[in-house]
Formats: C-alpha cells, sequence, structure tokens
C-alpha cells in the first residue's frame, strides 16, 4: 500500500491452476491492506450477467456519498447499447479514481477474465491513483480473452503473480499438521496421488482421514469434503473442462483425447486446452481420475439421461475394445435386454472369471441371464458357480431353484454336471444321484455323455458311500475327456487322478494331479485344484501337495473361500510332515473363523489334520471342541469324512479309550474297503488299529493287521509308521533293525514328529538292552526333535517337565527354535539325527558352508541376515 499512499496504482494478476491458493492470496492482501476494499467474484451464474461485476463493485458503504447508480441490466441476455454499456464503465472508473483521492483503495477481483471489458478500461487509469487492483484467474485462458490478457501485459504497472500446485513436501506439511507428525509415508504419498497439489482436495481428504481415523478405520478413506472440494473445483474450471470430465468418467479406464473429442463434440483445441486445466488442478492425469471417489462423483452430478446419452455415443465411436468395457456402456445406456445384450454381458463375464475378478463376472452373468428369453443358456448356473467361488453359503440358496430348472431339462448337461457336483459336496447326494439318472437319457451327443460321465465319477469320488462296490465308475477315457472343454475337462481329469491314487496307482496320478494344476487358470480353481491336491496326498506325494497348495493361496485371484477350501490340503500335509503347529495354524483358518457348513463335506478334511495335529500338541481341549461342531449327516458316506472317523480315533487313544480308538480304526477300514479306496495314503487303519491293541489283550489281532500292511504297497512314510507299530509288537532284539530302518525312510520324508517317536522308541530299546550310552544319544536327538515340534506329550514320555525352568533347554533346544528360519530348522533336524555337514548339503541342494552357517547361527543365537544359498 506504500505505492498507492505515494499515488502510484498498480495492477496484479495471480494466475494458477484451480485450487492453488489465489483467493487465499487475495484476501491476505485485503486483510493487511490500510484502504477502502472493494471485493468482486465472478461465478458461474453471475457470468451471464454481463454487469454484475459492476453490481458488486458498488454495492460498499464507502461508495455511498458518491451516489453512482448506474443501470445495470440484472437478466441474462440483457444489454446495454454501447453509448449507455461506455457510460457505465466511465461512471464507475471516474467514481473510484474519487474515492481513491480521499483514500487508497483496494480492488480485489475472482475470476476476473469473465468482466475483461469493464476491467480493462479501469485498469489502465489506475496507475497515478492510488488504486491497487488484484485479479485472479486461471493460468491459461480461452481465445476469447487472449486480447484482455494481452492488454494487461502491456501495461506498464502491471504485475503477475504465478502460483503453482502444492509440492509433494508442502503436502506433507499441510498433512502432518491435520493428522499429527507421525503420519505414514506411505499415506503421505498416497494423498498427494489423490491430491494432485491442489489445495482444496487436500484440505477436504484430511479432513475425511481424520474423522475416519477418530472412527477407527485406517489408510486414506475420501469422503464427504474430498468429493465436494472435487466437485467445486471442477465447476470452478468452466463449462467445457467440466464436459471433458464428465465424458472421461463414463469412458473410464478407456478415455483418451480422441475419444473425449468424438464423443464431446469439442475440437482438439479445446479438449487440449481443458485437459491442460484439469491436469494442472490436480483434477485428470492423462485423463485418468486421481481417486475413484472423484470418478463416482461426476457420474453421480449428471443426470441419468446425460449418462445414458453419453454411454450411448461410446458404444458407437468404440472399436477393439475388451468385451467388459463394451458391456460396461452396454449396461450405463440401459440397453439390458435382447439376444445381442446377453450375449455381450456372457461372454464379458466369463472373461471376468478367467481372470479372477469374481463378483463383476458375477454380476454380468446374471445380467446375461435376465437379457435372455432363453433359459437353456445356462447363464443363471454360471453365475452360481462364481458366487459359489465368493460365498458358498450364500449361493447354496439358488440350488433348489436351479435343480428344478436342470429337471425341467432346461440347463445345458455341463451345467448339469456343475449341479450334480455342488449337490454331492453339499451333503445332498441322494438328490445328485436322482438328478444324475434324470438326465443320462437326455444326453444324446458324445459331449453331453462326457458332461454326464464326468458327474458320475465326481459324485462316486465326493461320496463313495451312496454307491455299492459293483457301481463304481471306472475313470473317464481319453476320448471322453477328449469331448469336454477346458475347465471341465481338467477337473475331469483331476477326479481321474484321485481314482487312480484310490485305486494303488499313485505315479499316476501324481502325474494328472500335477498336470492339472500346471495348466488350471483361476477360473478352473476351487473345486478342480482341491481334487489335484487330494490325488497327491492319496500318492503319498506330500512335499508336490504342499508346495501347490501354498502356491495356490498365494496367488493373486484367489478369494477367501478357495483359500479355506485349500486349508484341508494343507493342514493334512503339513500333519505329514510332522509340522504340528502349521497343520494346527491351516487348520485353524477354517475352524476358528466360520461356519463349517459353508463348505460342505469337504469340513471334514482340514477337521480332521487339524485336531490330529492338536492332539500331538497336547492341546486336547481344543482337539475336543473342534470334534463338536455339528457336521453335515451326509460326512459319514463322504471320503473326506474317513479323515474325520480316524481323527475321532487318534482322540480317543491319546485320552485312553483304547477299545473307542479300535472301534474307530476298524470302522474307517471296513468303509475303505466297502468303497474300494484302501490305500496307505488315505489312512493307515490297520496300523492304527493295531496301535490301539498294544494296550488291549488282543494283540494277535494287532500282529495280523500289521502284517497284512507289510504286503500292501506303501510309501516310504507309511512303511516307516507300519514298522514302528511292527516293533512295538517284536522282541526288542528284533526292534532295533525294524526301528533303523523306520527312522532311515522318516528322514527321507523329513517327518520329524514321527522321527522323534521312532528314535523314543528305539531309546528304549536300546535301553532293555542295556545299552545305556546309545540310549542316552538316542534320547537326546528324540527330545531335540519333539521339543523342534511343539509335542508336549512325547515330551513328557521322553522325561522332560514342560513347564518348568529351562525344560526346552532340557530337551536339548534352545529357548530360540521357535524363531529359527526354515532353512535353519531343516538343518538342525537333519543334524540333530547324526548327519554330517556334507550330506546334509547334498540332500537340501546347498553347500557345506552354508549348511555350516546355519548351525553356528542356531547354537549361537545370532542370526546376520542371511544370503542366498548357493546352488551346487
Amino acid at each position: 500500500m506504500t505505492g498507492r499512499a505515494n499515488g502510484r496504482g498498480v495492477v496484479v494478476t495471480i494466475t494458477g491452476p484451480i485450487a492453488c491458493g489465489k483467493t487465499e492470496l487475495l484476501d491476505a492482501a485485503a486483510a493487511k491492506a490500510d484502504a477502502i476494499t472493494l471485493r468482486a467474484v465472478c461465478s458461474a451464474e453471475e457470468q451471464a450477467l454481463p454487469y454484475a461485476l459492476i453490481g458488486q463493485l458498488i454495492d460498499n458503504p464507502a461508495l455511498a456519498s458518491h451516489a453512482l447508480e448506474p443501470a445495470c441490466p440484472t437478466l441474462p441476455g440483457e444489454h446495454l447499447s454501447p453509448e449507455a454499456e461506455n457510460r457505465l464503465r466511465s461512471d464507475l472508473t471516474r467514481t473510484l479514481l474519487a474515492l481513491a483521492a480521499e483514500r487508497p483503495v483496494l480492488i480485489g477481483i475472482d475470476e476476473s477474465h469473465a468482466n475483461a471489458l469493464c476491467l480493462l478500461h479501469l485498469a489502465r487509469r489506475v496507475g497515478s491513483a492510488r488504486i491497487a487492483m488484484v485479479l485472479t484467474e486461471l493460468r491459461r485462458l480461452t481465445p476469447a480473452h487472449s486480447q484482455f490478457q494481452a492488454e494487461l501485459l502491456s501495461l506498464g504497472h502491471h504485475r503477475e503473480i504465478a502460483l503453482r500446485p502444492l509440492s509433494p513436501k508442502h503436502t506433507a506439511e499441510l498433512v502432518r499438521a491435520g493428522l499429527g507428525p507421525d503420519v505414514d509415508e506411505d499415506v503421505l504419498t498416497g494423498l498427494y496421488r489423490a491430491t494432485g497439489g491442489n489445495l482444496n482436495l487436500t484440505r477436504g481428504l484430511i479432513n475425511d482421514v481424520r474423522e475416519a481415523w477418530e472412527t477407527g478405520g485406517t489408510g486414506i478413506s475420501a469422503g464427504r469434503a474430498y468429493r465436494l472440494a472435487y466437485l467445486g473445483s471442477l465447476y470452478r474450471c468452466g463449462p467445457v473442462p467440466l464436459r471433458v470430465a464428465r465424458v472421461a468418467a463414463v469412458l473410464g479406464q478407456s478415455a483418451n483425447t480422441t475419444l473425449v473429442r468424438w464423443i464431446s463434440g469439442l475440437n482438439a483445441d479445446a479438449v487440449g486446452e481443458a485437459t491442460e486445466i484439469l491436469t494442472e488442478g490436480g483434477l485428470l492425469h492423462d485423463l485418468r481420475f486421481p481417486h475413484p471417489a472423484a470418478r463416482s462423483v461426476v457420474l453421480n452430478d449428471m443426470s441419468a439421461q446425460e449418462r445414458r446419452r453419453l454411454h450411448r455415443s461410446a458404444l458407437e465411436v468404440l472399436d477393439d475394445v475388451p468385451v467388459e468395457v463394451v458391456a460396461h456402456h452396454q449396461v450405463g445406456a440401459g440397453l439390458l435386454h435382447g439376444p445381442k445384450a446377453a450375449e455381450i454381458f456372457a461372454k464379458a463375464g466369463q472373461e471376468l472369471h478367467v481372470r479372477g475378478e469374481l463378483d463383476t463376472a458375477s454380476d454380468y452373468l446374471q445380467l446375461a441371464h435376465q437379457a435372455s428369453d432363453d433359459a437353456v443358456t445356462g447363464m443363471r448356473a454360471e453365475a452360481v458357480a462364481i458366487e459359489r467361488r465368493r460365498n458358498p453359503l450364500a449361493s447354496s440358496r439358488h440350488l433348489d431353484e436351479l435343480t428344478v430348472v436342470a429337471r425341467a431339462g432346461l440347463l445345458f448337461p455341463e451345467h448339469t454336471a456343475l449341479m450334480i457336483r455342488w449337490l454331492g459336496v453339499g451333503g445332498r447326494s441322494g438328490e445328485a444321484a436322482g438328478l444324475l439318472a434324470s438326465q443320462r437319457p437326455r444326453a444324446v451327443t458324445d459331449q453331453d455323455r462326457a458332461h454326464m460321465r464326468a458327474a458320475e465319477v465326481s459324485l462316486a469320488l465326493v461320496s463313495p458311500g451312496t454307491s455299492g462296490p459293483d457301481r463304481r465308475p471306472r475313470p473317464l477315457t481319453p476320448d471322453e475327456l477328449a469331448n469336454l472343454p477346458k475347465a471341465a475337462r481338467l477337473c475331469a481329469i483331476a477326479d481321474n487322478a484321485v481314482m487312480s491314487a484310490l485305486r494303488g496307482r499313485p505315479e499316476l496320478a501324481a502325474a494328472e494331479a500335477e498336470n492339472v494344476l500346471q495348466h488350471a487358470d483361476s477360473a478352473a480353481a476351487g473345486t478342480t485344484a482341491l481334487a489335484a491336491l487330494t490325488a497327491l496326498l492319496y500318492a503319498e506325494n506330500t512335499d508336490t501337495a504342499q508346495l501347490w497348495a501354498d502356491k495356490l493361496v498365494s496367488e493373486t485371484g484367489a478369494s477367501n473361500e478357495e483359500e479355506a477350501g485349500y486349508a484341508g490340503p494343507r493342514a493334512e500335509a503339513a500333519l505329514r510332515r510332522g509340522d504340528l503347529a502349521a497343520a494346527v495354524e491351516a487348520g485353524s483358518t477354517v475352524l476358528d473363523h466360520r461356519r463349517l457348513s459353508t463348505l460342505g463335506i469337504t469340513a471334514a478334511l482340514p477337521l480332521s489334520s487339524a485336531v490330529a495335529a492338536a492332539i500331538r500338541l497336547g492341546e486336547t481341549e481344543r482337539a475336543e471342541k473342534w470334534l463338536a461342531q455339528p457336521l453335515p449327516q451326509a460326512i459319514q458316506d463322504g471320503l473326506f469324512g474317513l479323515h474325520l472317523l480316524s481323527a475321532r480315533g487318534q482322540y480317543s487313544l491319546a485320552t485312553g479309550q483304547h477299545e473307542s480308538a479300535y472301534t474307530a480304526f476298524r470302522t474307517c477300514g471296513e468303509r475303505m474297503r466297502n468303497w474300494g479306496v484302501d490305500v496307505p495314503g488315505l489312512s493307515l487303519w490297520r496300523v492304527d488299529a493295531a496301535e490301539a491293541l498294544l494296550h488291549g489283550r488282543d494283540r494277535d489281532e494287532g500282529r495280523r493287521l500289521v502284517d497284512e500292511q507289510l504286503t500292501r504297497a506303501m510309501g516310504p512314510r507309511s512303511r516307516a509308521l507300519t514298522l514302528r507299530v511292527q516293533a512295538a509288537y517284536s522282541p526288542p532284539a528284533k526292534r532295533v533293525d525294524l526301528l533303523d530302518e523306520a527312522a532311515d525312510l522318516l528322514l527321507s520324508c523329513n517327518d520329524q514328529y514321527e522321527r522323534a517317536r521312532v528314535l523314543a522308541d528305539l531309546s528304549e530299546t536300546f535301553s532293555a538292552l542295556r545299552h545305556h550310552s546309545r540310549a542316552r544319544g538316542l534320547l537326546r536327538q528324540a527330545r531335540h526333535l519333539a521339543a523342534q515340534r511343539g509335542a508336549i506329550p512325547l515330551l513328557r514320555r521322553l522325561g522332560a517337565k514342560p513347564g518348568g525352568p529351562g525344560w526346552l533347554e532340557e530337551s536339548g533346544l534352545p529357548q530360540r527354535i521357535k524363531s529359527l528360519t526354515d532353512a535353519e530348522r531343516r538343518v538342525a533336524s537333519l543334524a540333530a539325527g547324526g548327519q554330517t555337514n556334507r550330506v546334509i548339503a547334498d540332500q537340501l541342494f546347498v553347500t557345506a558352508s552354508t549348511v555350516e552357517q546355519h548351525l553356528t547361527d542356531v547354537s549361537t543365537g545370532s542370526r546376520p541376515p542371511a544370503p542366498a544359498a548357493e546352488l551346487v
């Protein structure tokens, strides 16, 4: 204001993108100025009134004594004659100059380009007066206002202040001031990405985040304040940028400059100018919205009629785009009926299903079902198939409806086959068998018959108790498999693999299962993968089953329900590797966090594995609680029900109910023989029953069962478990060789829990033979392995005192064992078994120096960041 007091006027233009602080700077200047302040805002509404700015300026008590009463039109489209308009501008200028002679004047005008001629007349004459004009405007103006800008720049008393959006650094300072100094860097980065340095968006998002955090939320939540700030900023950009933003919102990820130009009807220069304004203001970036909430508020701000019009325009100009993009605009345009719409929605749903985008896929398939007048399309069944991957319990409500449709012959055979499988898994095997019988006569083509055969095999595996041994189906032939589409073919091959394993052909079963897992996409996940993993387990290929189960869970696209479905194979594989804690953890993801009824009869697998592991960990109360959970009655006729029966026997054995344990194992064996699935990869029922008889009087029956098991083909682990029980029935002198062989076999299959049991038996045997030194060494090894696996009952048997000071150290294992890496545990386990560093290195495919380093870390408790192991 010093310059104004000395009679030197100035015109200052504050330029910059939307919401970069122009108005705030103008407010700050007005607050500090010792002058009469006149303010005007050229809002969008008032821009239609040519002289509204003059009305705002003269509406000030300081001008009352100057009696300026211009006749300003107040209606849109109403104009003065050129002579009257010139007189109006002259009167305003003369009045303001007279006012400045009495006292300095500050004139502040937002969005000044809207009243260019009026302001230009005044700006040319303030150089010698005590007047400061401060104007704010967007940095880039439309060509219509270029003369105004050029005229201002030619004035000697004009100055320009160019503002820019907030930088990441300044945004971070603002965020920390609003949310606290300890805001995480990820939050700062995400918040800047969502605002682009736009001051209004930043403040709005800070308010939303603060409100969300106060109610327990986390991360970045864009709510009402952000949405309103975005919409306010967008409207201030003007009608052309607003139109561009609306078209971009409708196009979504398909938006590009050419499409926006075609749909909006604007020329290339207008689209380019508008895009630049939106980009500088942080409202768009490459025609993409900075946050989903921004796009959402723009879409919601349009009328339904305008949205439909833009979607229809998009359908007319889009070419060679993914089918789901076409489907999106089809919905937006309201074109929901007819064969063409049904075809588009069906293709979009199937494509998204393959990609694992289950929610949207299900929605499109439901639309396809509604759009088609042809009930046999099966879109309803495909939508339910996807919903089953997301929420089996919710999808089960559709089974009755689809069963009626299927019985009427209104579903394709491939969808009917799905229905049969779902009914079987849901414990409704009788209904499934009835549906299968009713549909066989309708299968007239080779493909139809192949679908019915696949359903027959699937049902027989899911619930073998519903059919006798004479009615067991044969596996699908190569010709039958060739007649099935990919997803159904992979599922049938997985079922064939299970059947091969149950018929004593483990090599074929493993090859078929791995083939399925290597070629199945996300759309074929779930039931197909579960069958393949089950085949690997029954083929006694535990390590491969574990690797594939972990891979399936870690892959992007696996739904929460599919992860729950994989819990069974993961728990069973961990149990067979002696990793008791991992088995309980895998099983408890299902048992502790969801209703078992959502998994149908497949719930028996994670339940049985977790129960068996909990018993070995000494958590019998937890095992009892799990066993008490209600399960479908049909589980007793299901394949996985055999696992549950075995787990109940294990619980009885652990609690001293030896007769009940024997009865459970014997019943399991009778069902296995009746169903034609008597393989050790499913259950070693003879060995378990013989172990229960060790505590009874019929030891001859126990010996007979063990001898019978030894005549059957078995994998290394099954043979080792059988030899251990055979040794228990043998004199001490004969036990050593049997137990030595069992220990070696268990070392090769990496089951350290069962190896600890064998070493414990071997220690007791050497003690009975008075080889005390050897017995003590084996005892230490057994304690070490038992403690490593957390097997408290076994540790008690080995003389450790759980709960006492240093009891883990007494067993030969430091307290820090729980924090060891998997590599360190494997090395420590092999070393505890007496293996040399070189032998351990060969077995684990690492160098001897790596083994030595792991052993050093285990013994000293220090573990520097481990380098990647060198492959030999």
